[in-house]
């Protein structure tokens, strides 16, 4: 009796604690697209545990007073984290002489994206040119309690949250933000293309946070898997292996020869893939066939893409409305980590 009563006990404690767990604070909400009145705003956290900086020395918040910063969490390997950039491109070359400021906070999804060379590599890649923070432990990530990739924390002059945005999108009302806060005009902004409702969403491959087709269990961590061929899946909006795989928690690894195929409804594919270092050639169909020129994405040349690395890749683009079945032929040693749409 007296151990029924301890364990009722501790599980009304355990219960009790969810219950209290405090409502994130004004760091972590966004503030509607509009600029916040100075009584509102709240000090924000300094840039903490950051393993190094690019495009730039080490900044503190201290450096930036005076001027208005925007704080843009974000990760290489992000699609939506990615989409933003050339909106950011144009805020920061009009305000920059105005005292406006960019400081990408790179905090990774991935392990690979905790690789400070690989983060060096994608910033000259996308062509970023404000100053990068590599937060890899992502220490200032939780200093914001921040939840979202994108997101954008816009400070005063006296370094205080004034604005914040999450996701893709608010575009304009960002920018009317900047211009508030640096008492400007506005620039004009390219217009932004919302994603259907019904796009097909992210989906994970690894056993952290994926589920495959065809009701299939993931295989012992680090143990490869075989998965057999029962043709295209009947499922939609999930990842179909065949072949032999091995999960490595964050990504499945193929160790032979094998198929990844999905049904999905998107204008556009990506897939964030990777190689544990050759070269890895990639075959691509779209509904059985060669994928028209027409519907190439960016990393896609007759219908074929290398792997050269741990990265974001377009497969698709301007695919027509309903489901569609992506097919690839993936050889050994080739990482999925998920599957992106837009």
């Amino acid at each position: 009796m007296a151990l029924a009563i301890i364990a009722v006990l501790i599980v009304g404690a355990v219960l009790f604690t969810v219950v209290r767990d405090p409502t994130p604070p004004a760091t972590a909400s966004t503030t509607g697209g509009v600029v916040l009145p100075v009584s509102q705003r709240t000090e924000a956290p300094d840039f903490t545990g950051i393993d190094g900086w690019l495009n730039s020395t080490p900044l503190t918040l201290a450096d930036l007073r005076g001027k208005v910063v925007l704080i843009d969490f974000w990760t290489f390997s992000c699609v939506n984290c990615v989409r933003t950039i050339p909106h950011l491109k144009i805020l920061y070359n009009d305000y920059k002489s105005r005292g406006f400021v960019i400081v990408g906070v790179h905090s990774p999804e991935f392990d690979f994206e905790k690789v400070p060379a690989n983060v060096a590599a994608a910033v000259t890649r996308l062509g970023v040119t404000w100053p990068v923070a590599i937060d890899s432990q992502m220490d200032t990530w939780n200093a914001y309690q921040n939840e979202y990739w994108p997101a954008e924390y816009l400070l005063d002059q006296q370094g205080r949250i004034a604005y914040t945005s999450f996701g893709e999108g608010d575009y304009t009302q960002t920018d009317a933000a900047v211009a508030q806060l640096l008492n400007v005009h506005e620039a004009p902004l390219p217009a932004s293309t919302p994603v259907p409702d019904n796009t097909t969403p992210e989906l994970y491959a690894g056993s952290e946070r994926g589920q495959l087709a065809d009701n299939e269990a993931y295989g012992t961590m680090g143990v490869p898997q075989k998965y057999l061929d029962p043709g295209p899946p009947p499922d939609q909006n999930a990842i179909q292996v065949t072949g032999t795989w091995t999960d490595e928690g964050q990504y499945l690894q193929a160790d032979s020869t094998g198929h990844v195929r999905l049904n999905f409804t998107a204008d556009t594919v990506y897939i964030v893939a990777g190689t544990p270092g050759a070269t890895l050639p990639v075959s691509v169909k779209l509904d059985g066939k060669s994928v028209p020129t027409g519907n190439s994405g960016s990393a896609l040349t007759n219908s074929a893409f290398m792997v050269t690395r741990q990265d974001l890749f377009q497969l698709l683009s301007g695919v027509s409305s309903g489901y569609h079945l992506i097919d690839l032929t993936v050889p050994a040693g080739f990482r999925i980590y998920t599957f992106t749409f837009g």
